[in-house]
């Protein structure tokens, strides 16, 4: 855990004049002290499992009880503070299992698989001991008017959290990866005879989530009084798959190249942006988180260096360049003119065909490196022959000079 000490030095000082400790020794605070912990809140690099609002307040905690201690002068406490509070929260663990259900048709039932701690199983019906406290969570919020889907396959991620909603993002994001790798597996074609551009070139989510999802204890009963919803949802038909084998086959050899990657974590938050931008149904919205996609994946927001990057793995890199150049013109022109992008339906179909293509190849890592800036390094390598051999004449020259010296 760590953060940059010289991008929040400022922010310490304020955050000093908006502490005061009275007289009976307790600590009160202005009104941006709010607004100074959000912004420091931002500049703190952690791993933990938790839910960001309670990351928040634990860090709020800390920023509080290191001004008691030390008035803030020895602000670096405040991590050691927030790490402590952090851990000890993480020490109290319970078992949880999630209850949803996905647009596959019932007759492919998955493997149970494990991902990042979390067992998922699939069903072809309710499992029984889930059934009431199910029914009971839909009757107890009537008002959403919720129902299930008998079409889709039933889910359950079982996970150990330090509470429910760290639980149901834990087990949804493990969900969301098998989503995604579900969607690279699936063929991509344009449907010539569609009239409708968003049905023709199609970029949804091939298998999308049910509309609830409730959280349970391992004996079945209700975890919580809440659930969670989709609010845009509608019940579209189920998809078959026609290769059941190679569907399984192809998500066995992805789940086993990500758990022993050096980078599975970036694979893994990749594979979840990318299937939660598909699952917007805002044509424009999704052309915007798509690229967003592209800049975590590739680890740039710089244009030449992106396009030089994404535009390494094809053999005709003058195509691909000025089709990525037009693509990021028009993300351009939509962020900072407002502008409507022109066939945005066409436009996310392509950026899906690229995305795609960049994380099998992460995720294979055909020249097996062990880390993710020897990827990075390799595809911003010139691709321009007369570059490469000039490069290569000028490294003759430095050998011949360090072996003279």
């Amino acid at each position: 855990m760590n953060w940059d000490e010289n991008k929040i030095r400022a922010l310490i000082s304020s955050l000093k004049d908006s502490l005061n400790i009275s007289n009976c020794g307790l600590v009160s605070y202005k009104g941006d002290f709010e607004f100074i912990v959000d912004a420091l809140f931002s500049y703190v690099e952690h791993k933990y499992e938790l839910d960001i609002n309670i990351l928040y307040e634990n860090f709020k905690k800390a920023v509080i009880s290191t001004y008691e201690n030390n008035r803030l002068e020895k602000h670096n406490d405040i991590l050691k503070k927030f790490k402590k509070i952090c851990d000890e929260s993480l020490s109290i663990k319970k078992d949880y299992v999630l209850l949803t259900s996905i647009s596959l048709d019932k007759e492919f039932k998955l493997k149970r698989r494990k991902i990042n701690n979390c067992v998922i199983n699939f069903y072809r019906e309710i499992p029984k001991k889930y059934k009431f406290s199910r029914s009971q969570l839909i009757e107890e919020h009537a008002e959403i008017d919720m129902s299930e889907q008998p079409n889709y396959l039933y889910v359950t991620v079982s996970t150990q959290a330090h509470d429910e909603m760290t639980a149901f993002k834990k087990s949804i994001a493990a969900l969301d990866i098998i989503r995604s790798l579900l969607q690279m597996s699936f063929k991509k074609r344009i449907q010539i005879l569609e009239q409708a551009p968003k049905l023709k070139y199609s970029s949804d989510s091939a298998i999308s989530l049910g509309q609830m999802h409730s959280l349970h204890n391992v004996s079945g009963a209700k975890a919580c009084d809440f659930i969670w919803y989709e609010p845009d949802f509608y019940c579209k038909q189920s998809t078959r798959v026609k290769d059941h084998k190679r569907t399984e086959s192809n998500i066995t050899l992805w789940l086993d190249k990500i758990r022993n990657s050096q980078f599975a974590e970036h694979l893994s938050k990749s594979l979840v942006n990318y299937i939660n931008a598909l699952d917007h149904s805002d044509q424009e919205f999704r052309f915007m988180k798509l690229w967003s996609v592209v800049e975590v994946l590739i680890k740039t927001d710089d244009t030449k260096l992106l396009i030089k990057r994404i535009s390494f793995f094809y053999a005709n890199r003058a195509y691909a360049t000025e089709v990525l150049t037009s693509l990021r013109k028009t993300r351009n022109v939509h962020v900072h003119a407002g502008v409507k992008p022109l066939n945005v339906e066409i436009k996310n179909y392509n950026l899906c065909f690229y995305i795609e293509n960049i994380l099998r190849f992460l995720i294979l890592n055909p020249f097996k490196c062990e880390k993710f800036n020897t990827i990075l390094d390799f595809i911003s390598s010139p691709t321009e022959l007369t570059t490469i051999d000039q490069q290569i004449e000028n490294l003759k020259m430095v050998k011949k000079f360090i072996n003279y010296s």
